[in-house]
């Protein structure tokens, strides 16, 4: 890193962390450099490039695209759960986000074990978008087994740091937290 004797570590299942030299100390959570105009967040940004990296390599063909209206302004990808209160409510306004100009990007990330099957068979449904619409208003998904991407990129999401729904990224790879409004969503783009 910028930090003297600092490494960015990765490890499978885990959240990027800051280390000594050594290894005798990590460290998690936020470091700010400060003493310049405006204090910055070097971990946010280690973890923005991290994200913006390995969700570029996810293939569009795994994900469940609600497309914008007219212009696209932003993409962003959100880590969904089909029994999660809030990725309900963000859902239920998509037509409302992709009328501002975001396409929505959902990968899945069950919660529980409870919700794997579930989120499998949204993403063996020939119509996912509609799967998932239905199984966010509550309603059942039958769906044939399929090789669904599913478990991989619920192990994704836990390297990314993912430890709730939904998990909002931005196309630089910012998490923007979990649900947003959909003007708030706009501001946090600065498409607004």
């Amino acid at each position: 890193t910028e930090m003297p004797t600092m490494f960015w570590v990765k490890a499978q299942g885990m959240s990027p962390f800051l280390s000594f030299i050594t290894g005798q100390y990590v460290f998690q959570g936020e470091v700010v450099k400060v003493g310049m105009p405006k204090p910055t967040s070097i971990t946010r940004d280690l973890l923005a490039s991290e994200a913006k990296t390995v969700l570029a390599t996810v293939d569009k063909k795994d994900m469940i695209i609600f497309p914008a209206v007219g212009t696209t302004k932003a993409a962003i990808t959100v880590f969904t759960d089909a029994d999660c209160g809030y990725c309900r409510k963000l859902h239920s306004q998509i037509k409302d986000i992709n009328a501002l100009g975001i396409e929505v990007r959902y990968l899945p990330w069950p919660r529980s074990e409870e919700t794997f099957p579930i989120m499998e068979k949204i993403w063996c449904s020939k119509d996912r978008n509609g799967a998932l619409t239905t199984a966010k208003n509550g309603g059942s998904i039958d769906a044939p087994q399929c090789d669904s991407p599913v478990a991989k990129l619920h192990d994704l999401g836990m390297d990314l740091g993912i430890n709730g729904t939904p998990a909002i990224f931005t196309p630089d790879g910012h998490q923007i937290g979990g649900y947003l409004a959909p003007i708030e969503l706009a501001q946090a783009l600065k498409i607004q």
